[in-house]
């Protein structure tokens, strides 16, 4: 995903995109958040349902465990309203045919990699957090039924198997679209007064209340999506259907870009509500997590879980939009390394809990040691390795040339001046020694 508002122009003009450096700080913060999501983990009071994790502390941390369910309810539903925000941005500057191949080549193929270089790195840390606490002996392959089931499918990449069906399904709906308003022109369609009317509500400072309707109905059928976790290698229905409302949302906020400024009116009300709405709702998700809600009571904790993730992404987008207004190195740099820090991260986190899980260090110390040590790794292991190489290639798109490569790539230097190019480097290298 590149965090830029795509500007349509014509093959033979190129115009520079208005980069919206605010959301790049935003996508910095939210690789860091989902390390420190996952760092928190083994030291929470109430652990996250039908997750299977190679570490538990014996003395969780009410603070770490207040810390990780806050990020838990709201930071997938984050990612998923930035992805469909710049994903439309993406398919109307270059279309169906070269948006579908960008993103087959970015999501689609980066998952399969990652499913045989990152998923058997996984499993063997897991194998070995569950040999350490005596559960599981490799020479007799003795592991108990309840962890196997929770051991294979797809762990953390299950956002990039979503995100490339959200992606396609709103490649389909372009097409249809323009196929549609084509055959009759003059006679607008009922769909497009239905995209009128979702603009104008998203447009209103209730904004956050339309979307949370139908996740809390989603939530009130399944809140395993938030509370739990599933591991599978296919999509889970429930799981596909609440995490679209976001993404498509997000692409219809795109249909407003030059209107963002109202969208950042209500920033830090929004945040100021939805911390309100947490704090009010943390005993109901611990009741949950005891023993499951029924009736009502699950109907609240329903609206709670939708209402905090709503006012909670929708206000974080509206506070970065109006901020860092020039580029900045550290969260641009960030940015960038926030999608290898996705990938790799996890490996990483479970190895330094089950590193630290025998040590007298309180749970606290725990887990920001945990959270820095992955992120330190994650950070140079994109540094070394993928930055300015074939896999920064492979996995952005593109790859950061040197200075020298830049210039020999340069258009505005003809072949006739190709030979001055070669001299002007053995001059700079002559000189340099």
């Amino acid at each position: 995903m590149q965090f830029a508002i795509p500007i349509e122009s014509s093959p033979r003009t190129s115009v520079k995109p208005n980069r919206l450096h605010g959301l790049d700080t935003l996508r910095g913060v939210a690789a860091v958040l989902v390390v420190l999501l996952h760092a928190g983990i083994p030291y929470m009071t109430k652990p996250l349902a039908f997750l299977v994790w190679p570490a538990r502390d014996i003395h969780p941390c009410w603070a770490v465990d207040g810390l990780t369910w806050c990020t838990e309810c709201f930071l997938m539903p984050l990612f998923f309203v930035l992805a469909g925000f710049f994903s439309n941005g993406l398919l109307i500057s270059r279309g169906e045919r070269i948006f579908l191949a960008g993103r087959t080549k970015r999501l689609l193929s980066t998952q399969l990699a990652a499913n045989l270089a990152i998923l058997p790195v996984c499993l063997a840390v897991w194998l070995l957090g569950f040999a350490a606490e005596g559960i599981y002996d490799p020479m007799k392959c003795n592991l108990p039924p309840e962890l196997k089931a929770g051991l294979f499918g797809v762990a953390h990449l299950w956002f990039l198997q979503n995100l490339y069906i959200y992606c396609v399904i709103l490649c389909g709906i372009s097409w249809l679209s323009k196929r549609t308003g084509r055959s009759q022109p003059n006679h607008p369609d009922c769909g497009q007064r239905f995209y009128r009317s979702l603009n104008d509500a998203l447009l209103s400072v209730w904004k956050p209340l339309l979307p949370a309707i139908p996740c809390a109905f989603i939530l009130y059928l399944d809140t395993r999506i938030v509370l739990g976790f599933y591991q599978s290698f296919t999509p889970v229905v429930s799981k596909l259907a609440y995490y679209s409302i976001y993404f498509f949302v997000g692409a219809l906020l795109y249909r407003q870009r030059d209107q963002l400024y109202l969208h950042a009116r209500f920033g830090k009300t929004y945040l100021l509500i939805a911390s309100t709405i947490f704090i009010a709702g943390l005993p109901l998700i611990h009741e949950h997590s005891t023993a499951a809600l029924a009736g009502p009571r699950l109907a609240l904790l329903s609206g709670i879980l939708s209402l905090f993730a709503w006012f909670t992404t929708l206000g974080l987008f509206a506070i970065f939009l109006g901020t860092a207004r020039r580029e900045n190195a550290v969260t641009r740099y960030l940015a960038e390394a926030s999608f290898w820090i996705y990938l790799i991260h996890l490996p990483f986190v479970t190895l330094t809990h089950i590193a630290v899980a025998e040590s007298s260090i309180p749970a606290m110390g725990k887990f920001l040691i945990t959270g820095l040590t992955a992120m330190a790794l994650s950070l140079m292991t994109y540094h070394v390795f993928v930055r300015e190489t074939w896999l920064g290639e492979f996995l952005g798109g593109h790859r950061r040339l040197s200075p020298f490569q830049t210039l020999l790539q340069d258009p505005l230097l003809s072949r006739r001046s190709r030979p001055m190019q070669w001299h002007t480097r053995s001059a700079l290298a002559s000189k340099s020694v």
